[in-house]
């Protein structure tokens, strides 16, 4: 583990005083918010008082960033890119910390010490840090299950060896993985696999599988599907059926998991519940003031009724929690967020 990587991981027990005050309005421009957290540099008097200050200074200020950035990434991703952030983010600081105020300095035995109270510019920050985080989460990080039917011989099985292996390679991708109702796509379609032959495989057996897939969006719609079939052999009909299955998957599931990324970033559509609609002129009142928001590409209204309506929002880039920030900023309808999910936000009308 490299020296970077335990700096960061570190960071916790480094920060003796600091803590998260809470988003702000930031003083230099109101329509964006800061965070303002407060830690503690050090470094060791070498060349003198004032360098030292100085050093301390920049390893407070680094600090107080990298506590920002531990709030917003999680501890895998923390792990995972521990370089790549410290090197294109946290020794960056002019970049992020809008200004910062020394609370107290001094001197600790061979080393000098000093503490701030940093303003981290929020939305820089999480949009950097977005750049670094894999697809699927850029895109929203949706909930990915699966319901794939498996047939042998025609026969229905209990078998989930289509799902099983999906699942891993999705994982393997980046996507939350899930099982249930809460689920944001759903890959469906079927897994059939029938005996092929036994001739000549020393006492082997030869099935052959064939796949159909789709990945449904809830609430409809297919963002994407494939086709494809494979063979498998063992030592038995069920384990060459099962070879065969997971053969298929491994030839179709990268091709469908790269069709449905490519889906999401060409197809971004948010569903918008919206409550406290007045009338007919108040909804298109506000879907007009949509269209005046450069990342909408465009706005579709699905339904209407009493004073709630349902709107489809197609984004040029970005996902529900990007188009959350803008909804709250559009200066003649601030929508109030009630909920937001990867692919669905919920708001109410003023």
């Amino acid at each position: 583990m490299n020296a970077k990587l335990l700096r960061l991981l570190a960071l916790p027990a480094a920060l003796l005083v600091c803590g998260c005050g809470g988003a702000r309005k930031s003083a230099l421009n109101p329509a964006y918010e800061v965070e303002k957290v407060e830690a503690e540099g050090s470094a060791p008097v070498v060349d003198g008082a004032d360098a030292a200050r100085k050093a301390a200074l920049g390893d407070a200020l680094r600090n107080a960033l990298a506590l920002v950035v531990g709030v917003y990434v999680s501890q895998e991703s923390m792990v995972s890119q521990a370089v790549l952030i410290d090197e294109t983010i946290t020794s960056q600081t002019e970049g992020y910390i809008e200004k910062y105020e020394t609370l107290k300095e001094w001197r600790d035995g061979d080393f000098f010490k000093v503490r701030v109270l940093a303003h981290v510019r929020k939305e820089d920050l999480t949009l950097k840090l977005r750049d670094l985080e894999p697809e699927p989460v850029k895109l929203g990080n949706p909930v990915i299950c699966f319901a794939v039917a498996e047939t042998v011989d025609g026969a229905r099985t209990e078998a989930s060896a289509a799902a099983t292996e999906l699942k891993s390679v999705f994982a393997g991708a980046g996507f939350l993985t899930g099982e249930g109702e809460n689920c944001d796509i759903t890959i469906k379609g079927s897994a059939d696999s029938a005996f092929n032959t036994r001739e000549g495989l020393g006492g082997f057996v030869s099935y052959r599988a064939t796949l159909s897939l789709s990945a449904d969006k809830a609430g409809g719609g297919a963002l994407a599907a494939v086709q494809d079939a494979a063979g498998g052999i063992d030592l038995n009909d069920s384990a060459a059926a099962r070879a065969a299955v997971i053969n298929a998957v491994k030839k179709a599931g990268p091709d469908l998991k790269d069709r449905l990324l490519k889906a999401l970033k060409e197809k971004s559509v948010v569903r918008l519940s919206l409550s406290g609609v007045k009338d007919m002129n108040h909804l298109s009142d506000y879907m007009k003031s949509l269209k005046n928001i450069p990342a909408i590409r465009g706005s579709w209204l699905r339904n209407y009724s009493g004073s709630s309506a349902h709107i489809d929002v197609g984004l040029r880039k970005g996902g529900a929690q990007e188009l959350s920030a803008l909804l709250q900023k559009n200066q003649k309808f601030p929508l109030k967020i009630v909920r937001s999910g990867a692919y669905d936000i919920e708001g109410a009308l003023p």
